[in-house]
C-alpha cells in the first residue's frame, strides 16, 4: 500500500486578461495594467517573473477611491510568507485582514475579447487588389 498524500492548499484566484488593447511585455506592466487604480504595484522579489500578486484591500477611513497595494512575488511560498506575515501583524492603520494572493497568467497577445483593427470590416489581404 502507498500512503496518499494530500494538497490542502487552496485554490487561488486566476487573473488572464483584463479589457485592454496593450501587448503587455511582462508580468509588472500586466498588473500595473490589471490594478491600475491601485494604490501601487511593487516587486517584492527580484526577477521578471513574477506571477503571484499578494492584494490588500484594506481601507483607511479618512482616505476615499481605491486603496489597494498589490505586491508581486516570484512563487506562490514567498507571497504565502508575505500574507502570513500581513495577517500575523496588520497592513498599517485601518487593516480590515483582506488580504489576497492572485495567480497572474499574462498573455504575450492582445486580449481576443476586444476587437483589433486587423479583424474589421475594412481589412483587406496582401493578395487582394485594391
Amino acid at each position: 500500500m502507498s500512503a496518499r498524500v494530500f494538497d490542502f492548499t487552496p485554490p487561488l484566484k486566476v487573473y488572464r486578461q483584463h479589457y485592454c488593447e496593450r501587448n503587455h511585455r511582462s508580468y509588472r506592466t500586466f498588473a500595473q495594467c490589471a490594478f491600475s487604480s491601485a494604490d501601487w504595484v511593487k516587486a517584492f522579489d527580484a526577477g521578471d517573473e513574477l506571477p503571484y500578486a499578494l492584494v490588500t484591500y484594506c481601507r483607511k477611513n479618512y482616505r476615499f477611491g481605491d486603496q489597494r497595494k498589490v505586491s508581486l512575488w516570484t512563487s506562490r511560498e514567498n507571497a504565502e510568507i508575505g500574507k502570513e506575515g500581513i495577517d500575523r501583524s496588520g497592513c498599517g492603520g485601518g487593516c480590515s485582514r483582506r488580504h489576497e494572493i492572485i495567480r497572474l497568467e499574462w498573455v504575450h497577445e492582445r486580449s481576443p475579447r476586444i476587437p483589433t483593427g486587423a479583424f474589421s470590416n475594412h481589412h483587406t489581404s496582401e493578395t487582394e487588389k485594391h
